[in-house]
């Protein structure tokens, strides 16, 4: 694998022939063409320095550099299509090279939506969304831009007019500053900030090109700015080394909200762009508002859905014994208080079995702690498959059980601590040293009826 410090000497060797070619054979087409080997090569480089970080790096960092492979993959296919332009005069590709020219940035923005801090090396099917919208605000981009600037552009300030790579780069670079300002660490703020001068740089230098009367030439002076662009993102590529913070050392900062806001970016500059050009085909930009509008809606709505179940699995966690999966002794007693409160009010019985496993403490000494665990989790489950619908039984504390029986006299109550004893003592537990045989004591207690 490329290492880092040979990348670096290699594009530096390569900027050097450029500068040497373009200095001694300006405006000969063999020199345009070397030129454009040149840049080649350095993108090829970038591929493989990103290739390297990818090997390099772990949990959402390896999200972010195989985004910038692909990036500079494209990239590279989209520079060998224009020499094989300017060496057959196929002018008729043209547009399909600036086409993907200005596809390689997709992948740029699908960074934004990647929290190296939070995230794991999963792949969430949230991204596939996020890259709904990515690709989204960038059929906007470009059908503005195809709509209002056919050609070169003619308007701007000064030397630099709108072009597409300069509205699409600019609310990448700035949706980057958003997201530098919010990383805890120091290699994202690093990483992102070489990507905003990268983007904002190459923006410039596409709204300098596309401005019509700076009649930039294949071959000139202006070869240089795009080599010396592609330098950022190398050396960031050849340097990069991720830092393993602990998570005792790492400080969170609660932005779990601001998070949240990123996705929201290429929506609103979308719809922007949208209202901007509905005019001229109302049924085209309506149907393209309308799916970047429900992409939005189905990634509420899966979050909220997550939330509910993140919810419900805390609610489970707090009122459960994580062992048996029985309720908890805070759970269980406050049960028993509200059978208790309804007897009072409607005079219905209530009973309580408190159950103890015998002689719990030998299968720990002779078993293990890890075959006792295998006898509570048996006991639990033969105890539920007994119990009523509507009875709850919790772990009150070690191996003691106590279950409540709503609408249960004394005589039923014991009929129903029986039924509990023998489900546990008709065959023995089968454990990961063998069966194991376990027997359980029961006390039981009933109110009377009003």
């Amino acid at each position: 694998m490329l290492e880092g410090r040979h990348a670096m000497i290699g594009a530096c060797a390569l900027l050097l022939v450029q500068v040497i070619t373009l200095w001694t054979s300006r405006g000969n087409p063999a020199a345009a063409l070397l030129s454009d080997a040149v840049q080649l090569l350095l993108g090829l480089l970038c591929v493989l320095a990103s290739i390297r970080a990818f090997r390099h790096s772990t949990g959402a960092w390896r999200y972010c550099w195989l985004w910038l492979t692909v990036t500079f993959g494209i990239w590279t296919g989209a520079q060998v299509l224009g020499i094989y332009i300017d060496k057959t005069g196929s002018q008729f590709l043209d547009p399909l090279d600036d086409l993907l020219f200005f596809v390689s940035g997709i992948p740029f923005g699908m960074l934004l939506f990647l929290d190296p801090d939070e995230e794991s090396d999963r792949f969430d099917l949230l991204h596939l969304l996020d890259f709904f919208q990515i690709c989204g605000f960038w059929i906007c981009v470009y059908l503005y831009f195809l709509r209002q600037f056919p050609g070169h552009a003619e308007t701007g300030w000064g030397p630099f007019g709108w072009s597409t790579s300069l509205v699409f780069n600019g609310v990448v670079a700035l949706s980057f500053v958003c997201r530098a300002v919010v990383t805890d660490s120091t290699e994202g703020r690093k990483f992102f900030g070489f990507l905003v001068a990268y983007l904002f740089l190459s923006g410039l230098a596409d709204s300098y090109f596309s401005m019509a009367a700076n009649q930039v030439e294949p071959g000139s002076w202006f070869d240089l700015v795009w080599s010396g662009l592609l330098l950022f993102p190398l050396f960031m590529a050849a340097t990069w080394k991720e830092t393993q913070i602990s998570d005792g050392g790492r400080k969170r900062r609660p932005r779990t909200l601001v998070n949240q806001m990123f996705p929201l970016v290429y929506p609103f500059f979308s719809l922007l762009l949208i209202a901007q050009m509905a005019e001229a085909k109302r049924i085209l930009d309506s149907l393209i508002g309308c799916a970047i509008f429900l992409a939005v809606c189905v990634r509420v709505l899966i979050i909220h859905g997550r939330l509910i179940r993140a919810q419900d699995r805390l609610q489970f966690e707090a009122t459960h014994d994580g062992l048996t999966g029985l309720a908890n002794r805070r759970a269980v007693l406050e049960h028993l208080e509200k059978e208790l409160d309804r007897h009072l009010r409607t005079g219905e019985p209530v009973g309580l079995i408190m159950a103890d496993a015998d002689h719990f403490k030998k299968i720990n000494d002779v078993y293990g702690h890890g075959v006792g665990d295998e006898v509570l989790r048996e006991l639990a489950r033969r105890m539920k498959c007994v119990l009523r619908r509507y009875d709850t039984a919790g772990r009150y504390g070690g191996e003691e059980l106590l279950v409540v029986l709503p609408n249960c006299d004394a005589q039923n109550t014991e009929a129903g601590a029986e039924r509990l004893r023998a489900s546990v003592a008709q065959q023995p537990v089968l454990t990961s040293a063998g069966m194991v045989p376990v027997t359980m004591s029961m006390g039981f207690i009933a109110t009377t009826g009003m």
